[in-house]
C-alpha cells in the first residue's frame, strides 16, 4: 500500500512494502512500520497522522531531479494522446520519473522508459520502487536513441530535439507528445510531424499564481514564470 504520513506542514508518501529507504525531510525510514492503522507516529520531535495515498499526495512526494511535468500537463497530455486506450508507452527522456510515475497511476498503462543520465536515472528507479510501479514502469539507462521506437505505436519525448529520436523511424508510430520550451522548437517539431502525415496540436503551458486581495482576485503583480508548449500529434 502506498501510505501519506502528513500534518500541517508536510506530506510524504512512501509503499509501506519498499522495505529500508532513504525519504528526503525524514531519513532512512524501514518502511514496513507504516500501517493506516496505527492512526498516528512519531518521528524524532515531529508527529504524523497516516492515511492512504491520493494521487495528490504521491504527485507531490516525487523525489525530483530536473524540473518535472506538472500532474495537470499529464492529465492534459493523457487526454491528447489516449492514455486510456493505448495500454503501453514509449517514453524517451523519463528524468527523474514525474510524467511516467502520475501517468501511470492515473491511466494505469505500462511504460519503458529511456533515462541517459545516471544519476537522474537511480532516483527514477528509486521513485519506481517508491509507489510501488516496478511491475508498470521498465526503466533503462541508456541513450533514448536506442529506444525500439519501431515497436510502439505510442511515444512521449521529453527532450527539445525530439525528432532526432523518430525521424525514419514512424512506420509503426500513431500517437507522439512532447514538451518543448521555445516557440521555434515547437513549430519545428510540429512542421516535421506534419511533413510525415500526422495531425498536430499544439497547446501553450502558462501557470500565473492568483493573488488575494481585500477587495478581490488579481494575478500577482511581480511574478516570474515557466512556459513551454505541448507538441501532440496523431496518425489517422
Amino acid at each position: 500500500m502506498i501510505v501519506t504520513l502528513y500534518n500541517e506542514d508536510e506530506v510524504i508518501s512512501f509503499s509501506n512494502e519498499a522495505g529500508l529507504m532513504y525519504i528526503p525531510g525524514i531519513g532512512n525510514l524501514n518502511t514496513e512500520k507504516f500501517k493506516v492503522e496505527n492512526h498516528e507516529m512519531e518521528l524524532g520531535s515531529r508527529k504524523f497522522r497516516i492515511r492512504e495515498a491520493t494521487v495528490e499526495d504521491i504527485s507531490q512526494s516525487i523525489e525530483r531531479a530536473p524540473q518535472i511535468i506538472l500532474p495537470k500537463d499529464v492529465l492534459y497530455i493523457g487526454y491528447k494522446m489516449n492514455f486510456p486506450r493505448i495500454g503501453r508507452l514509449l517514453e524517451i527522456g523519463g528524468g527523474s520519473g514525474g510524467f511516467s510515475i502520475m501517468s501511470s497511476v492515473i491511466f494505469g498503462i505500462n511504460i519503458l522508459s529511456f533515462e541517459i543520465n545516471e544519476e537522474i536515472y537511480k532516483i527514477l528507479k528509486k521513485n519506481i520502487r517508491r509507489f510501488e510501479l516496478e511491475d508498470r514502469i521498465e526503466a533503462k539507462n541508456d541513450d533514448g536513441m536506442e529506444a525500439p521506437v519501431d515497436k510502439y505505436e505510442n511515444i512521449f519525448i521529453d527532450n527539445p530535439e525530439p525528432w532526432k529520436f523518430i525521424e525514419g523511424r514512424l512506420t509503426n508510430v500513431k500517437n507522439v507528445g512532447t514538451i518543448l520550451p521555445t516557440y521555434s522548437q515547437a513549430e519545428y517539431f510540429s512542421r516535421f510531424m506534419k511533413e510525415n502525415d500526422f495531425e498536430v496540436n499544439i497547446h501553450e503551458l502558462i501557470d500565473i499564481p492568483i493573488k488575494i486581495s481585500e477587495i478581490g482576485i488579481r494575478p500577482e503583480s511581480n511574478i516570474l514564470y515557466h512556459t513551454g508548449f505541448i507538441v501532440t500529434a496523431r496518425k489517422w
